[in-house]
């Protein structure tokens, strides 16, 4: 990082390079906002960071009618950024949702609840018994499984997506500084102090830095109710003949002991350095033992357990699977009700944060809103849901 090259003054300053500081400035470069400036700790998109790989699944498929209308409306401005950038960002694919059918809401939803939000939505789905499961896709269903599949979902192409919002930012001039972490919000003065001793004047501030967020609201008098979750990813080599037969899924599943039963995956996007074809696939629950408040919860989390679990599961459940070919953790900032923070709870200071790793789907809407909330412009959409003093119900 070259020092020299911090401004003194900007208008708009935004800590955090991920998909929602990313979307942010993006959004704001396309209002015609000049004298940005984003800055992120490490790398844009690192591995220790919730943005980072290559997919991230986008649905309508919510058991929330709030959310599901919302991801609509996102799918909406997915489309405009694709338009605009004449390059493809999703990929249309489907999603499976299948599993035990129970009332009792995950942090992914449910089964029924998310049938009956489609259908009073008038969303396009099929519903599937654990035989058609089984005779459409290389999964092992056991036999009380039913499915939903939503035709219309897909996969982000999310490493495309930040490269689309670099271009954008840059583009019109604006700036972006990596290896450049925030030591302060100095609230009084209306500075950032960074390491290194440098500091940069603002006018607005938006703070979207994951995990970190609550030590940098800390001096500001606020403190978010969130905690971190490490969470298990993996990609898995698979033989060529499945290439074209994985779907994206998620299995819904009754914790039984140590197993959260909740797992996820993605169709064949990529290939690993020797050409095999490889899907990408998760846990989607962290154990209470290693869920903290803080980042110290990423500090080499004892993880061997979980990848025991999702082995078995992968290996025992999808058809056509080989090898485990490399794991990573990536941590999930959560609110209590599973839902976002979108708001400005000081008059020059907005904030995102409790991504749980499911608002990459949302990342157009939420960068608009924080756009204009930092504009003080009317919100193009009904975010209260995301309010910072909202009621929260612990799921």
């Amino acid at each position: 990082m070259n020092n020299l090259s911090i401004p003194k003054h900007v208008d708009i300053a935004i800590i955090g390079g991920g998909m929602a500081g990313l979307s942010a400035a993006a959004a704001l470069s396309e209002m015609g906002i000049k004298n940005i400036a984003l800055f992120e700790a490490q790398k844009l998109a690192n591995a220790n960071g919730s943005s980072f790989g290559e997919s991230r699944m986008y649905r309508e498929m919510y058991s929330d009618p709030v959310l599901c209308k919302l991801a609509k409306e996102s799918n909406k401005l997915w489309s405009k950024q694709e338009s605009l950038s004449n390059k493809p960002l999703r990929k249309e694919h489907g999603l499976l949702f299948y599993g035990e059918s129970w009332d009792e809401e995950t942090i992914e939803g449910s089964i029924p609840g998310a049938q009956k939000v489609m259908d009073e939505q008038n969303i396009p789905y099929e519903f599937l018994s654990s035989e058609k499961i089984s005779k459409r896709f290389p999964i092992k269903p056991k036999d009380h499984f039913v499915g939903l599949f939503e035709p219309s979902a897909g996969a982000i192409l999310s490493d495309k997506a930040i490269d689309n919002w670099i271009q954008i930012i840059k583009r019109n001039g604006n700036q972006i500084f990596e290896d450049c972490r925030i030591k302060k919000i100095n609230e009084k003065d209306n500075q950032l102090e960074i390491i290194e001793n440098n500091s940069v004047a603002f006018e607005q501030l938006i703070v979207a830095s994951g995990m970190w967020t609550n030590e940098l609201l800390e001096n500001i008098g606020l403190k978010l109710d969130i905690k971190i979750w490490p969470m298990l990813w993996a990609h898995y080599l698979v033989e060529e003949k499945f290439i074209n037969s994985y779907p994206q899924w998620f299995c819904f599943q009754k914790s039984k002991n140590d197993d959260g039963g909740l797992y996820y995956g993605f169709p064949v996007l990529s290939r690993n350095k020797n050409d095999i074809p490889r899907i990408k696939v998760g846990i989607d629950w962290a154990p209470p033992n290693i869920i903290g408040i803080d980042n110290k919860s990423m500090e080499n989390p004892f993880m061997d357990p979980l990848k025991q679990m999702l082995d078995d599961f992968i290996l025992n459940n999808i058809n056509g699977v080989i090898a485990c070919d490399e794991t990573f953790v990536s941590p999930y900032t959560m609110t209590s009700d599973v839902n976002f923070i979108l708001d400005k709870p000081k008059p020059n200071i907005t904030v995102f944060s409790g991504g749980s790793g499911q608002s990459f789907k949302f990342a157009p809407l939420i960068g608009k809103c924080l756009a204009e909330k930092a504009l003080n412009k009317y919100c193009s959409f009904d975010i209260s849901c995301w309010e910072i003093n909202r009621v929260m119900t612990k799921t």
